[in-house]
């Protein structure tokens, strides 16, 4: 290519790059009388020849005058008359000034810089169409070495701003969506200061009316909320970064409700938006570079989603069948097109609530276990907030089924916090969703009777009540089947928690059924011997905590007043009642000798607690059974017993107590609890006589058959033998 082919005369290439500026300016303002008129074919080869002829050479003075002379071309070009070629030639020109913004020179960088503003500012909101490329070549501008780049960058910057605000949309120049890209492209750039001018084009786009920068904020939304983060860096504007970063964070958030209820018709983009929002914040919850700064930004925005969604299901929904005309009304299209969207709107954030309350609920719920007590906090508020909406919801018939597989995995969870609102979720569940539960119940046991194993006391007590909730007669049998297993398989949870456990059952379900159901499971499923003949010993040993609670627990009073009255119960259904439960506890507690001994004090049949120690007495006594009476010897001094202390003043109505007593005390080895024993008999045959009667008798109404009870316990004390003896001789076969 050369001038020939252009028409362009000497004259003015020759001024364009004089070092007057004054002659550059008469080289441009000739350049722009060859291109009157000219079509963008023509404009366009000159705008190449300046390129290839003058701005790629070597020498800054050539580099400057091709510059100006595209400047000029774009003051023509600029005129109106031109509007429908100047797109086909804005490459051509805006190129070259932008490759100058990359040159190695610090005064080509500063030119190319300074022909862009002043073409920026020629050509309006034409060049908004060059928009992405000229700012990713700025943002290397602003950490240019050379002060007078990076102010000259700034004012470039700024005269875009004003031009895209000021653009009208109808144009179609500046495309948002494109931007935004570029912005996301950007915002990752380490630089505190790029990402400072990025937040200031943010707030630019977030100021313009007819830009919905909410349709694109998943481009940029994670950059933002990660600003926040405490990074120990250096760079001096990370302070200044962070602030504007929050600032601007906290200007959306104050904007959700607003774009969640704006004047559009758009749903799926609606839809689309809030997912991605939602997904965005739920990611940035389980990134390892949110520390507690990102978090709680992170977390009040979700808990502001929740506020509008719970605002919403309070708002009472339009019927549309109660609107009438009356007087002449008339209710204009425009009205009740509204009331529609209204109700379409407000579905729109429950939707999408719903369809994240899983992965919002796994995650906030192992937010609880946080180490800082403001993020505990506000996951405790969210929480609180979930459970609101889950009430409000099911109103309209919502079900929440699909969450318990999520809540049955955060109920595993080591920290008991987290465990515990899992818990809370599922008692919440089990109260409002019951029937859809009901295919579930066997899985949420297992799940409920695992954690039991090395929870503490206060997650053992709320996995008592979720169980309590699962009350049909039909799980009944299961609960206890699954707490019997994991006893039996976990000795230390037996010796532990057993106590607690089954205090829990007692409270929630009926105590006697309870006692019932689990000595009846022990004769079936655990009196035998099995390969490490734990399965005897632990019968002994459950069998010991259900005798050691009815005696002391309060809550088992009941029980035991009817066991003590009923050979006084003149009422024979109660008689009956008690007389059956009392033989379906015997007949377990005869594999634990001294609780069967306690249980017949309990009933006041002396004879059979007289025989039943002369059978103990009949083997030799081992350690464990001594501390058991001890143990009973104590718990004898006990209100509970205050009673059977006062029957000994009746000795001729209770000859069996004292021998009884004293059977006992012979059985104990020499030690301050046999003393003590001894003493209180002696000061006993010190105040009364033999034959002395100082009360009324009640009547006895009910009769036990003592030697049958006793032949019960002497058949389970065989059989306990029989058991050890067979496992003896398998162990030498």
């Amino acid at each position: 290519m050369d001038e020939k082919n252009i028409n362009l005369p000497e004259q003015v290439t020759k001024n364009l790059f004089d070092k007057s500026q004054e002659k550059r300016d008469i080289g441009g303002s000739e350049l722009t009388k060859v291109i009157q008129g000219a079509q963008d074919k023509t404009i366009i080869e000159i705008a190449k020849y300046l390129k290839e002829r003058y701005i790629q050479q070597q020498q800054f003075q050539y580099k400057k005058g091709g510059l100006h002379g595209l400047y000029f071309i774009a003051i023509e070009i600029s005129n109106k008359k031109y509007e429908p070629i100047v797109k086909n030639c804005l490459n051509y020109i805006v190129d070259p000034m932008i490759d100058c913004m990359r040159d190695k020179e610090e005064r080509v960088r500063y030119t190319g810089i300074e022909y862009l503003f002043l073409t920026s500012k020629q050509l309006g909101d034409v060049i908004l169409n060059k928009l992405e490329e000229i700012y990713k070549n700025l943002v290397q501008s602003f950490l240019d070495p050379d002060e007078s780049v990076r102010k000259a960058a700034s004012q470039l910057d700024n005269c875009l701003k004003s031009l895209v605000t000021s653009t009208a949309p109808e144009k179609q120049n500046f495309k948002i969506q494109n931007f935004v890209k570029t912005i996301s492209t950007q915002i990752v750039f380490k630089n505190q200061q790029v990402k400072l001018n990025l937040i200031s084009w943010i707030n630019t786009l977030n100021s313009i009316p007819h830009i919905e920068l909410f349709d694109y904020i998943q481009g940029f939304l994670v950059e933002l909320f990660l600003m926040l983060a405490d990074t120990n860096n250096k760079d001096p504007f990370t302070n200044e970064a962070k602030i504007a970063a929050r600032k601007q964070l906290e200007e959306f958030q104050r904007d959700l409700e607003r774009y969640s209820k704006r004047s559009s018709f758009n749903q799926s983009q609606e839809l689309k938006t809030h997912r991605q929002i939602i997904e965005i914040l739920l990611e940035l919850c389980q990134n390892k570079q949110s520390d507690a700064h990102v978090l709680t930004q992170v977390l009040s925005w979700i808990s502001e989603y929740l506020r509008i969604v719970s605002n919403e299901l309070d708002q009472p929904q339009i019927q549309f069948n109660q609107l009438e005309l009356s007087g002449g009304q008339i209710i204009k299209g425009i009205d009740l097109m509204s009331n529609i969207f209204e109700q379409r709107r407000d579905s729109v954030l429950q939707q999408v609530i719903m369809e994240k309350l899983n992965n919002i609920l796994k995650i906030i719920l192992s937010l609880l276990s946080h180490d800082s007590q403001n993020i505990v906090n506000s996951a405790q508020q969210i929480n609180d907030q979930l459970l609101q909406i889950m009430d409000k919801m099911k109103a309209s018939g919502k079900e929440f089924v699909d969450i318990m597989p999520t809540i049955q995995d955060m109920l595993k969870e080591k920290n008991n916090h987290t465990a515990e609102k899992a818990l809370m979720w599922m008692r919440h569940l089990l109260n409002t969703q019951t029937e859809k539960l009901k295919p579930m119940i066997e899985n949420i046991l297992e799940n409920l009777i695992e954690r039991l194993k090395d929870a503490e006391a206060q997650v053992v007590e709320n996995v008592m009540d979720v169980l309590a909730r699962i009350s049909h007669e039909q799980y009944f049998d299961m609960v206890i089947e699954k707490i019997l297993d994991i006893f039996h398989k976990n000795v230390n949870l037996l010796n532990r928690m057993s106590q607690i456990i089954i205090k829990k059952l007692c409270e929630f379900w009926n105590a006697e059924v309870v006692y019932t159901q689990i000595c009846n499971k022990l004769l079936e499923n655990y009196v035998y011997v099995g390969d490490d003949n734990l399965d005897l010993a632990f019968t002994q040993q459950l069998v010991q905590s259900l005798e050691y609670l009815l005696i002391t627990e309060p809550r088992l009073s009941n029980i035991r007043m009817k066991l003590k009255n009923y050979k006084y119960e003149k009422n024979q259904k109660t008689a009956k009642s008690t007389y059956e439960f009392f033989i379906s506890i015997y007949k377990t507690f005869c594999y634990n000798e001294v609780s069967a001994l306690s249980l017949s004090l309990l009933i006041e049949e002396y004879e059979l607690t007289y025989n039943i120690i002369l059978t103990i007495a009949e083997q030799e006594t081992n350690l464990e059974i001594l501390v058991q009476i001890a143990r009973l010897t104590l718990l004898l001094e006990s209100p509970v017993f205050a009673y059977l202390r006062l029957q000994l003043l009746e000795s001729s109505n209770h000859p069996f107590l004292i021998q009884s007593l004293q059977g006992l005390m012979m059985l104990l080895p020499q030690s301050p609890i046999q003393k003590y024993l001894k003493s209180r008999l002696k000061n006993i045959e010190l105040f009364i006589k033999p034959d002395s009667d100082l009360s009324q008798t009640k009547e006895i109404q009910n009769k036990l058959d003592t030697q049958l009870l006793l032949q019960l316990f002497k058949n389970g004390k065989q059989e306990q033998q029989d058991l050890k003896d067979n496992y003896a001789k398998n162990q030498f076969k």
